[in-house]
Formats: C-alpha cells, structure tokens, sequence
C-alpha cells in the first residue's frame, strides 16, 4: 500500500508562500515612493557658468572644474538673490540646476528665455522644490 507523504505538506507549503507574497505586496504599496522632483530643461547660453551652493555670488563655487558651457541643464527652481550683471543683462532670480550629477545653483542671467529683471519661464518658484534636497 502506498503512503502519501507529500500532499497536505506541498499545501501547506504553497499556501505560506502565497500568504507570505500577499504581505510582502502590503507592506511594499503602505509607504508610497517620493515623488521624483519636477524639473524643467533650461538652456545655459554662456560660457564658465560657476554653479554656487546658494542663490548668492558670496556662496561657494562647487568646485573650480564644475562649471557650465552652452548646455542644457534640468532646473528644479527658482529664487531670488543677488543681482548678477553680464553685458546689457541683469538678474536678481537664481536657478537650482542639475548639470549631469551636481545640483547647484547659477544666475538666471545666464539662461536663455527670460527678460531682465524676471523669472525664467516654466521653472518652480515654489520654496519646497528649492529646499527638498
């Protein structure tokens, strides 16, 4: 006579794992993911463009290598600070930009699209997206 050894243990077995994933997918949907910072591309017209820790020209440099030449850059926002002058444009509103790995801070004088005197189109001025990271 045969013996069945395996059957209410691969059930039982089966059913574990099956309440095991049914938890492990609960507790993976409880925390929602952060929200990724939105960005907006800027083009950056000028040449050695520094980028800053703050929206100041009193702030430090990243570094004396990390600088930005005729490029796009992802903006997360903007902000007031000091007034930069570059030839006939002037601008008091700052950008933080992404540049391929640092994320610093440079003049919205050296961005393409804005006015003297005025904000970059389409990039934040909310506090939050400045100060998230």
């Amino acid at each position: 006579m045969l013996q069945r050894t395996h059957g209410p243990r691969r059930r039982t077995t089966a059913f574990a794992a099956a309440a095991a994933s049914v938890t492990a997918m609960t507790l993976a949907s409880a925390a929602p993911a952060p929200a990724a910072p939105r960005t907006t591309p800027v083009y950056v017209w000028a040449s050695d463009v520094n980028m800053r820790t703050c929206s100041s020209v009193s702030c430090p440099k990243l570094g004396d290598h990390i600088r930005i030449t005729r490029m796009t850059v992802n903006a997360h926002c903007q902000e007031r600070g000091d007034t930069v002058r570059d030839g006939p444009y002037v601008n008091d509103w700052w950008l933080k930009v992404e540049a391929g790995g640092p994320v610093g801070w440079i003049s919205g004088v050296f961005v393409r699209g804005g006015n003297n005197w005025e904000p970059i189109p389409g990039v934040s001025q909310n506090w939050d997206d400045c100060h998230q990271f």
